[in-house]
């Protein structure tokens, strides 16, 4: 018999990886495809359906990971402009010239954080190189770090940027069902096959011959149940330190 385990509570792109190795395990010994192939090819399409769900899912994803990114060197910028700006409050400040020279470089070059992300990143890149022959200051009035900080945020940006513009051209132009919809015919369609292949395997005529594909079964479903089993135990003892 194939050994059952809580499927649902598998993590959508785990979820997708186990039934693709299920589907490996039934196309390798083909039980009964005379009258299971019209399931085994329903199985396939929900299997398309799913990468489909899940590339969606994870441009979303990176939607807001490249929004935070945005909204984060927004912040290294006007952390930047407001330290600088307050050396130059008090002109007795040993750093109030390095600052000066800083502060006209930075208003030189404009706020980035009121333009659109493609020209922000552009003037960032500008900023970067602006600020490059003036390092001695930087360093005289403890801003280099800050100023790194800021390139290397607007450098992550944009690589997320090109990566959701991917993800995007990648897709199709409809939206794909979700990801819930895909599992919940996925489950209903894994189950029927699962429980006529054990009831096939009740038949004593026939539990020679299923007996090395339910054992890959269950050696699949034991790797992901305790997967399960990991997690919980995990979560288990967070809650409890």
């Amino acid at each position: 018999m194939i050994n059952k385990f809580p499927i649902h509570n598998l993590r959508n792109a785990e979820y997708f990886q186990y039934m693709q190795s299920a589907l490996v395990v039934l196309d390798k010994f083909g039980i009964d495809r005379e009258n299971l192939e019209p399931l085994y090819e329903d199985f396939r399409q929900c299997l398309r359906d799913a990468e489909i769900a899940l590339a969606y899912e994870k441009k979303n994803e990176k939607v807001r990971e490249k929004n935070e990114a945005d909204r984060y060197r927004d912040r290294l910028h006007s952390k930047l402009f407001n330290y600088v700006k307050s050396i130059l409050y008090d002109e007795r400040d040993s750093r109030f010239d390095n600052a000066q020279t800083v502060m006209r470089v930075l208003k030189d070059v404009g706020n980035p954080t009121r333009l659109a992300e493609n020209a922000e990143s552009a003037l960032l890149v500008t900023l970067k190189n602006r600020l490059e022959p003036y390092g001695a200051q930087l360093d005289a009035i403890g801003a280099r770090q800050m100023a790194e900080a800021l390139d290397e945020a607007n450098r992550l940006f944009i690589a997320l940027e090109i990566e959701c513009r991917e993800l995007t051209a990648a897709q199709n132009i409809n939206k794909p069902p979700p990801m819930g919809a895909v599992r919940k015919q996925a489950d209903a369609i894994y189950r029927i096959v699962i429980d006529a292949i054990n009831g096939y395997a009740r038949v004593t005529s026939k539990k020679e011959a299923y007996r090395e594909m339910i054992t890959e079964m269950n050696v699949l479903v034991a790797k992901y149940d305790m997967l399960l089993l990991t997690r919980k135990t995990k979560n288990q003892n967070k809650k409890e330190n």
